[in-house]
């Protein structure tokens, strides 16, 4: 096993834009000793003794040549030889942690450049590059994780969503992917992440906002609705009045002109205090408060005797009034939203299948803000009272809404709630048409220009006319793939304002396969397919070691890999040039018999067949890597 000297090309002259925090952090890591300039060069060194072989490197380390050329590792053998190890597969390293952590580097290059620009991401250990996320001083506000098909970005946008919503917990379950996930599942039904897909037919009047068709009481009607991103932002606590029919037209409404001037105020518990209750999140949605029957059948309530009603079923008949303020309890010290009654009391059972049994009993509400999570003493200077429907006694509505800080300008709908990390993941971000998707919101994107830093920005959205900026609380992840689109062809308004994160195959995950006691290494079979590729094609067009995960430990199973996932991707890759095809597979140098795809001359044409039969041959397979030297490979034999 070699060691030897690495040299990272951070901090380089050749970073045109490299703003002066970070040449302070270069110049502060070379005054440590830590960073070491390279005499006659504009390259600084490091130097690791740890052994390339099963060290890991961390993300987001831009490595460059002046005038671009080439770029990568460099390794100095024991000889002191300079090798260039610019591809992906050449080598892991090891960076010291003060390198790492000041991410030397992260800024844009000229055009030219640019061109010669590589970023590498050490395929080694999840456990290691996740550490360094969770130890990270600040995560970024806006990231994308790209890389060729099936290296596994969706999946690693948990751990990212985790190190932003629950580091601690992240820290300490990092083996343990299905905690993880449950974690994950856990934060996404509380509504703290977002997701979303790009597509063609994306637009920005479903991201931002536009006017929909909807039917209501067997008229067409048109009205303007919030987009995912304006989900996300008021979801993130920020400022912003919800879409409706009056918002294009006036964008404050007064809530006290809804509300009365002697108004009471309630407390309301709509299915107890269970954490999660469809129940609740229905009448949210719809606009409205309802009660149940208490295990008896439902019956409308006008037309039982005097009797017959509980006392919360005959207050929320006769005692609430038309612009009294209801406020909906999530537990005896918690508010989860506040309203104001909107109409008479009237028995629905039939409208949603939720109310068939149980909460048929309802009355509109215009909500003044949702998705609220206050202590009630903080509001109404007492905790609540575990009856279903309760005056509050001693408060008045405009206190609420002053110690609620909605004023006078709440708005009859869901608004907003107090500031809380949200994340957005928006998968496939690169194959959508991102300017029009964002539109004027781009700007808004950068951390600088978020709601509450110096340099925050505001605009007025075209439709709606209301006032938007991004809170600082609201982080995006995307995913992209390179085989769609390449980095260079990504918008570079997009470009500017995101850090990426480059996740390439792992072929060390792979099994190695006992089929009858010969092997069959799906580390070594994979390598040795994307070294090809990306001699042939990029390294943006390799294939993901997910294509070969999860395989029955056959040889059956891994030809149904080859032929059903490998193999379409390469017809994709190579526009159905079978030439190339054969040349990654290592056809031209075996037995006939052996050949995935058969070759064939005709007359003056030459065809291309595939073998069906050389899927059941095992060599076939192994011939694909066994003629390359074993010190190729990045990972022991």
């Amino acid at each position: 096993m070699r060691k030897g000297r690495f040299v990272v090309l951070a901090g380089s002259e050749a970073v045109k834009s490299m703003d002066s925090e970070k040449r302070e952090i270069k110049q502060q890591l070379i005054d440590k000793d830590v960073l070491r300039e390279k005499p006659d060069s504009h390259l600084f060194e490091f130097t690791t003794d740890t052994a390339f072989e099963s060290a890991t490197a961390a993300s987001s380390v831009i490595l460059l040549r002046k005038g671009g050329g080439s770029s990568g590792w460099i390794f100095q053998d024991q000889q002191g030889r300079e090798v260039v190890f610019g591809q992906w597969m050449g080598m892991l390293s090891k960076i010291p942690s003060e390198v790492r952590q000041a991410r030397l580097g992260l800024t844009q290059t000229t055009e030219q450049e640019a061109k010669g620009t590589e970023m590498l991401e050490a395929h080694g250990h999840r456990e290691e590059i996740l550490g360094d996320v969770v130890n990270s001083d600040s995560v970024q506000r806006n990231q994308i994780l790209y890389g060729p098909p099936g290296t596994g970005k969706t999946y690693q946008v948990i751990e990212r969503a985790l190190a932003i919503l629950d580091p601690d917990f992240l820290a300490s379950t990092l083996a343990d992917r299905a905690a993880l996930k449950a974690r994950y599942d856990k934060w996404f039904a509380a509504g703290a992440i977002s997701f979303v897909t790009f597509h063609q037919s994306f637009g920005y009047e479903d991201f931002i906002e536009g006017i929909k068709p909807v039917m209501h009481d067997g008229q067409l009607n048109y009205q303007l609705e919030d987009g995912l991103f304006l989900e996300a932002v008021r979801a993130a606590g920020g400022t912003l009045l919800p879409a409706g029919p009056t918002a294009a037209r006036q964008p404050v409404i007064q809530a006290h002109q809804a509300m009365r001037h002697d108004a009471q105020v309630w407390r309301i518990y709509i299915d107890g205090t269970n954490t999660v209750s469809p129940v609740r999140d229905r009448c949210l949605e719809r606009g409205e408060i309802r009660v149940g029957s208490w295990k008896k059948s439902p019956q409308d309530l006008n037309t039982l005797s005097e009797e017959e009603p509980n006392p919360s079923q005959m207050l929320f008949r006769d005692a609430m009034r038309f612009g009294d303020m209801v406020l909906l309890a999530k537990s005896a010290d918690s508010i989860g939203a506040v309203g104001l009654v909107d109409g008479d009391y009237h028995f629905d059972p039939n409208s949603d299948p939720l109310f068939a049994d149980d909460y048929a009993h309802a009355r509109p509400v215009h909500w003044l803000a949702t998705e609220l999570d206050v202590a009630a003493q903080d509001i109404t200077g007492r905790k609540f009272a575990p009856p279903t429907l309760q005056r509050v006694a001693g408060a008045t509505a405009l206190e609420v809404l002053q110690r609620l800080h909605l004023g006078s300008t709440a708005s009859p709908s869901r608004t907003n709630r107090p500031a809380s990390r949200h994340v957005l993941i928006i998968d496939e971000i690169n194959r959508g048409n991102v300017a029009k998707i964002f539109g004027e919101l781009i700007t808004l994107l950068e951390p600088e220009k978020r709601a509450g830093r110096p340099e925050a920005l505001t605009v007025k959205l075209p439709l709606s006319r209301r006032q938007l900026s991004v809170p600082d609380s609201l982080y995006i992840i995307g995913t992209m793939n390179t085989a769609d689109r390449s980095l260079t062809q990504l918008d570079t308004a997009l470009r500017r304002r995101f850090v990426f994160h480059p996740v390439w195959p792992e072929p060390a995950v792979l099994p190695v396969l006992n089929l009858d006691g010969r092997e069959l290494d799906l580390r070594k079979f994979l390598y040795a397919i994307n070294d090809r590729i990306q001699q042939l094609l990029s390294r943006e067009q390799v294939i993901g070691h997910a294509y070969l995960l999860g395989l029955p430990a056959t040889l059956e199973g891994v030809a149904s890999a080859l032929r059903e996932r490998i193999l379409p991707q390469l017809e994709e890759y190579f526009f159905d040039d079978w030439a190339r095809i054969r040349e990654v597979l290592a056809d031209q140098g075996k037995e006939r018999h052996l050949q995935f795809v058969h070759q064939d001359k005709v007359g003056d044409e030459v065809r291309y067949r595939v073998n069906e039969a050389a899927f059941g041959e095992l060599e076939a397979f192994t011939l694909v890597y066994s003629r390359m030297s074993p010190d190729v490979f990045p990972f022991g034999a």
